[in-house]
Parts: C-alpha cells; sequence; structure tokens
C-alpha cells in the first residue's frame, strides 16, 4: 500500500500540481553531487546531509553550539588517565530500520569496515584510530576506542560525529548483503540504507529524486513529517520557480541576489548561518616574489574586503581573516586589514619593488571566483603590481595548486570535522616542504615553512584543557594571519529559502549536521 501513496505523492510533486502535501516536506536542490550512499566513501557535503537523516553516529553536538557535545547512540563516555583509550557506553534499545538491535558490535564492525574499505574520507578517522585493533567490544553495550596519542574531546567527537565513515550501520542486515567479491557489501550500501536515523531511504533515482520515509521506532521519536522527497533541480532559476509556484518547500541552492528577493517577503523566509568555509588568495612562499614577507603583507593591505564581501557576494558572507570560522570552537575575530594603498606600497618598495612585479593569478572558471579575481587585479593595479587571470577547469587548477606549481591563486576551503584541527593542520602545519611532509596541504602547498607554529599545531590537538586549548588556536592564528601566505577574504553565509509553512528548520554552520527530525509545516 505504502508504494501505490508513495507513487502518488510523486506524481503529484514532479508535476507541480498543487500545494505539497501537510505531511510531506519537498526541498529542491542539486543532487548530481552524490556519488552513492555507503558510509564509508560519503564525502560531499549534500550527500552528508541526505546521509544523516537515516544513519546516526555515537555523538552529537547541540543544535547551534559546535562547541557543546551531546549523547548520541552512546548516552556517556569517559576517558582513561593517560588520555589514550576513550570507552563509550551504548543506549539500549535503539532499533535499525530492520528492526535489528543496535548494540557495540555493529559499533565496531561499523568503524572496522570504514578502515578496510579505506576510501579517501577514512583520513578523518585513521588519523588518530588507524588499526581496526584499536576499536573493540568490552560487552554487548561498551566500546573502547584506543587513538595513537591523547587526543581532546572536542577532537574525538568531531571525528566520531561524521556522517560518513563513522555512521554506524546493521552489521546484520550488511552481511546478509556481502558477496565473496564484495565482502563489505558496498555494491548494495550504495543505493540501500541500514541505519537507525529518524528517516529511511526509500527510493533515490540518481538525478532525479531522493524519497525518505519517516521510522516509527526512532529511539527519539517518530519525525514531526512522514515523508521527505529531494528533487534534483540543478538550475537556480528552476528552483525559485518551483518554490514560489508552490512545488517545493524549500529550495537548497538559489543564487545571493535570488535570495535578497524574498527578504521581508509575506509567504517567504530565509534562512541563513555563517558557513565553515574560508575564502581566500594564496600566495607560493617559496617561489618570487612572495617568499619575501613584506609582499606577502602588502597584498594584504591592498585588497578591498568591502568590494568582495558587499559587492561580489552580495552579502552572502560575513568578514572574517581568521582560519578558523566564526562559531567554531577557538574562532580568533580579529580583522586588521583593510585596502590601504598607501601602507601596501611602502611595504612593496620596503621588500625591494618600488616599481611592482608582474604576476599570473590562478583561478576556477566559476563565476564568483572569476568575479574575485578580477578584483584584485584591479586592487593590486594600484600598486604597480600587473595581475594576469588565467581561468582554467577545477581538475586542471587543483592539479597545479597540489603539486605547489602555482604562484598566486584565490580559492576556498571548508572544515571536514567541527573541530579546530581540522583547519589549524591545512592551513598552520607547515614544517616540511618536501616528500616527508606529514600534512600536505594548503600551507605544504604554498610552501610556507615554520616550524614552531607546525609543533603548536601538534601540541594543541593533543591539550585535553579547553582554555589552554582555545589560547593555543588564537596563537596559531595570529602568526598565520601575520606572516603566512595567505589572504583570508571572507566566510561564506549558508543561505536557503523556503515557504512560511516550514517551522522547525535550523540550518548547521557545517551543512550536513542540518537535521529534519523536528521540522513540521503548519499548512
Amino acid at each position: 500500500m505504502w508504494r501505490l501513496v508513495i507513487v502518488a505523492l510523486l506524481a503529484l510533486c514532479l508535476t507541480g500540481f498543487g500545494r505539497t502535501p501537510p505531511d510531506t516536506l519537498v526541498i529542491g536542490a542539486r543532487t548530481g553531487i552524490i556519488v552513492d550512499f555507503d558510509p564509508a566513501r560519503i564525502y560531499e557535503v549534500f550527500t552528508a546531509f541526505v546521509a544523516e537523516q537515516f544513519y546516526d553516529q555515537l555523538v552529537d553536538f547541540e543544535k547551534g553550539n559546535f562547541k557543546k557535545i551531546e549523547p548520541g547512540l552512546a548516552e556517556s563516555w569517559e576517558v582513561s588517565e593517560d588520555g589514550l583509550t576513550w570507552t563509550f557506553y551504548i543506549r539500549k534499545g535503539v532499533k535499525f530500520h530492520s528492526g535489528n538491535e543496535l548494540t557495540a558490535d555493529d559499533v565496531v564492525y561499523s568503524l572496522r569496515r570504514s578502515l578496510a574499505l579505506n576510501f579517501h574520507p577514512i583520513w578523518i578517522l585513521a588519523q588518530y584510530v588507524p588499526d581496526p585493533e584499536m576499536i573493540k567490544k568490552v560487552d554487548d553495550y561498551t566500546v573502547s576506542i584506543t587513538t595513537t596519542e591523547p587526543v581532546a574531546e572536542l577532537t574525538i567527537a568531531s571525528v566520531l560525529a561524521f556522517q560518513g565513515i563513522c555512521s554506524i550501520v546493521d552489521s546484520k542486515l550488511v552481511k546478509a548483503h556481502a558477496t565473496p567479491d564484495d565482502p563489505w557489501a558496498n555494491e548494495w550500501l550504495k543505493e540501500h540504507d541500514a541505519g537507525s536515523g529518524p528517516f529511511k531511504l526509500m527510493k533515490w533515482v540518481r538525478e532525479e529524486i531522493i524519497v525518505l520515509e519517516r521510522f516509527d521506532n526512532y529511539w527519539e521519536g517518530p519525525a514531526k513529517v512522514k515523508r521527505v522527497i529531494i528533487k534534483d533541480i540543478p538550475d537556480p532559476s528552476a528552483q525559485k520557480l518551483a518554490l514560489d509556484k508552490g512545488d517545493i518547500d524549500i529550495a537548497w541552492d538559489l543564487l545571493p541576489e535570488q535570495v535578497d528577493m524574498y527578504r521581508n517577503v509575506e509567504g517567504f523566509k530565509v534562512v541563513e548561518t555563517p558557513a565553515w568555509g574560508i575564502t581566500y588568495v594564496a600566495m607560493n612562499a617559496g617561489k618570487p616574489p612572495f617568499d619575501n614577507e613584506l609582499v606577502r603583507d602588502a597584498i594584504r593591505w591592498a585588497i578591498d574586503y568591502d568590494a568582495i564581501i558587499y559587492g561580489i557576494m552580495k552579502g552572502a558572507a560575513i568578514p572574517g581573516q581568521t582560519f578558523i570560522p566564526k562559531g567554531m570552537f577557538g574562532h580568533l575575530p580579529e580583522t586588521p586589514y583593510y585596502k590601504d594603498v598607501e601602507r601596501a606600497k611602502e611595504l612593496l618598495a620596503a621588500a625591494g619593488y618600488p616599481e611592482g612585479f608582474e604576476v599570473e593569478l590562478l583561478t576556477t572558471d566559476r563565476p564568483d571566483r572569476v568575479a574575485i579575481a578580477t578584483q584584485i587585479q584591479a586592487d593590486l593595479a594600484e600598486i604597480g603590481v600587473k595581475v594576469m587571470i588565467r581561468q582554467m577547469v577545477g581538475a586542471q587548477f587543483y592539479e597545479l595548486y597540489r603539486a605547489q606549481k602555482h604562484t598566486f591563486l584565490v580559492a576556498g576551503w571548508g572544515a571536514d570535522y567541527a573541530d579546530p584541527d581540522a583547519l589549524a593542520k591545512p592551513f598552520a602545519h607547515c614544517c616540511t616542504t618536501g616528500p616527508d611532509a606529514k600534512v600536505r596541504q594548503l600551507a605544504w602547498r604554498n610552501m610556507y615553512v615554520d616550524c614552531d607554529t607546525t609543533l603548536l599545531v601538534e601540541e594543541a590537538a593533543r591539550e585535553l584543557n579547553s582554555a589552554k586549548r582555545e589560547k593555543m588556536y588564537f596563537e596559531i592564528q595570529r602568526r598565520v594571519l601575520d606572516k603566512g601566505p595567505f589572504a583570508i577574504l571572507y566566510y561564506p553565509l549558508r543561505q536557503v529559502v523556503m515557504r512560511d509553512v516550514v517551522a522547525g528548520f535550523n540550518l548547521a554552520h557545517m551543512e550536513y549536521f542540518t537535521e529534519l527530525w523536528e521540522v513540521y509545516k503548519t499548512g
């Protein structure tokens, strides 16, 4: 019977006839980025957001506060005196969608499975827990996880709350779909759900539609809507039209200028929150002229940040010049740089470039990045620096960037997990530039070397005292802000528009922590 109901609803939503049903939340979004739904592979933000609705993790965060850890499948936990072994006590009575009870066996199986499959996202867990034998069952409702070094509580919680590799799957169900050629049932899990979350994955037609059905036996209580339908509408204009007609309740991917059209408009609500992303300019500190610290500082003083934030981004961004964004533990709210042409010229002259220089600025072909590059080109022309913009597709751009073959570029970055360590390592772990580099991310790509700061990054990850740890991250950010190879331009705002009948919706700083469990419709 339920299949007939879903078919009827799909027909209703796809034809655009009338309003969406009151017990169904319909979202218009770009779904083409979804590769599959196997938790061991999930890495894309939107995929993780969808998976959040049908998978659970050991721990969670308080809504709107990523500094406050909350119980998830684990109702409590403790750490050993040496800070190496975490013991998690699994809540009893949790049911998977199959009806099987969730126990310690499922937790151990899920985490070991992710390590065994070794897909790209596994580094988030493996950096602290590389060996499957470090994850052990103590009894039916207790699991111990040992780390290679002491790890702060927020760090281990951020890793274990990740919606991909650390989601807990129904081990009995997954094993039932394993084959000799596919012992971890990767093929089956690509399109099926083995979770315990508030919704069940009922249907996924690639680049067409996703249907989630309420799981009435969810351990926190049933969701407030019976189903969620996510329609693939890749074009923002088409999303806007569908929202205006009432064919969808939420438009997920409108452009900033489209979002502005709905502000203070009856019948609609704009929801926005600072996203944990960073848009920045990078200067290769291993190549002239950016091997000179004064030149890097001159660039930071030459940029018109307001023109980028309020002109190009049309307010879909907020000021930010440090690499830990607003809302994350350890954020340093300092924005010392602004456009000061005379100061920038003085710094260039002191660096030995009184007449400026020529440089190539790389960018992807994304319209916003091209517009930012053009603004920077105009700004730097005022201090005698001639910028030649070179656009390229993303694959070519990142191939050059990862190989350190650039001099100057504009790019973006986001947090992989909800802890400052996820950003301190990319932006500030930079002691070694050769093949032995431990963290070969942004600082490494820009050939920036600061061994004292690298050691501080490692110490901050191990520091268990929250107040001391926060001060360490303040210091790391100040060092990179003053001497590093970056000019951080802004933090993007995450924006969605919805019809005013939607209530209970909270947009998380990290999009994939956005839950639909408490969302309902008033009409």
